[in-house]
């Protein structure tokens, strides 16, 4: 049973096996400490410590210093625990007894490499913050040291949150995902894809108003933190939801009265901006989705006339949306427009109901043509 727990995520802090909270009378021997759990069981010579935590002296003062802080470190050690050796000195070589000592980072790690989603909630939990977060010891060394360990394990945390959430969403548990989300903007408020996520699901949920309020917090964090707007992708999305409010707070027009709307699903931003601007030059309604699962969403809130699919998309593939559509007993004319080399995409496609398929490139004419005769529109 571990005697002391060394939390390094966020505020330093030292407890004891009981919890309570443990003081040493040296800075330095925390810095220690912490420099020793990061790595389980790794044995550090004590040059290498005394270069680390005095670098602003001379080799032979470093030594005679830690000298001294050792010493003082093993007494104040002995008290908390009595009956167990916890800083181990093997030769020329210091280390911790990693059955007696447990640190947060590590078992962070250790949760991250699992990569299920119950150990990824666990490691969540445990980064309670950037790690050592404001502490410094003034030795050029050490702070570096910090400040590389802090970024690697700040990145480590926000691709955690990243396949977290996206592994909630698939499984439908929209309000687990966005809690997710928020907390990983906590985090980092400056990540334009995690608000960009979280506006897909307060869309998905029918909350226009909050995916709006999501889009207006993003574009005032990056005007104040980076002096940018948001990119091209997340206007579009705020068009799109601005766009399905307004159409939920009207009046439901006639199939005579209102415009024809085309839903785009395409990965790939010019190709969906390009096919966004002929089609609205035609005068249709256009709605965009950068993938399958954004598409799925889209349709369980807006009524659509035909859809536009690539087959090669993320998350959930053209296919994969259309046979969904129709398991639900909506009955949309679908266009599969795809690069993808060989016969079976295509066959693939006529064969689950698709009316018409487009091989890219894809000239604007004969787009605009083949939506004509999905829709049944005259020349």
């Amino acid at each position: 049973m571990a005697v002391l727990r060394l939390e390094l995520l966020g505020d330093y802090q030292i407890h004891s096996a009981s919890g309570d909270l443990v003081t040493l009378s040296a800075k330095k021997s925390l810095a220690l400490l912490a420099y020793l759990s990061v790595k389980p069981g790794q044995r550090v010579s004590r040059d290498k410590i005394a270069g680390l935590l005095w670098s602003s002296t001379g080799p032979e003062q470093a030594r005679q210093s830690l000298r001294q802080l050792l010493s003082t470190l093993r007494k104040e050690l002995a008290q908390l625990s009595p009956d167990h050796v916890i800083l181990v000195e093997e030769s020329d070589f210091l280390g911790l007894d990693t059955a007696l000592v447990s640190a947060d980072v590590a078992e962070f790690e250790m949760l991250l490499a699992t990569g299920t989603e119950e150990s990824l909630q666990k490691a969540l939990v445990l980064y309670r913050g950037d790690f050592l977060d404001g502490f410094t010891i003034t030795e050029d060394r050490f702070d570096q040291w910090v400040l590389g360990e802090r970024d690697r394990l700040h990145r480590a945390a926000l691709r955690a949150h990243t396949y977290l959430v996206e592994t909630l969403t698939k499984r439908g548990a929209a309000d687990e995902a966005i809690g997710v989300a928020q907390q990983s903007l906590r985090i980092d408020p400056l990540q334009e894809a995690m608000h960009r996520t979280l506006m897909r699901l307060y869309m998905q949920g029918g909350d226009y108003s909050a995916a709006l309020q999501q889009y207006d917090t993003c574009a005032r964090v990056l005007k104040r933190e980076l002096g940018v707007d948001p990119d091209a992708e997340t206007r579009a999305l705020q068009q799109n939801i601005a766009q399905l409010r307004s159409k939920r707070a009207t009046h439901q027009p006639s199939a005579k009265e209102r415009a024809t709307t085309i839903l785009v699903v395409e990965d790939n931003v010019l190709n969906r901006e390009l096919t966004n601007a002929v089609l609205k030059s035609a005068g249709y309604d256009v709605l965009v989705a950068k993938d399958g699962a954004e598409a799925l969403m889209l349709l369980g809130h807006v009524s659509v006339d035909l859809m536009l699919l690539d087959i090669d998309l993320p998350f959930v593939d053209g296919h994969t949306v259309l046979q969904a559509v129709k398991e639900k007993g909506i009955t949309i004319p679908a266009i599969f427009v795809s690069g993808l080399p060989g016969e079976e995409p295509e066959v693939k496609a006529f064969e689950i109901g698709a009316v018409d398929f487009i091989h890219k490139p894809v000239k604007n004419t004969v787009l605009l043509a083949r939506v004509k005769r999905a829709l049944g529109e005259s020349s």
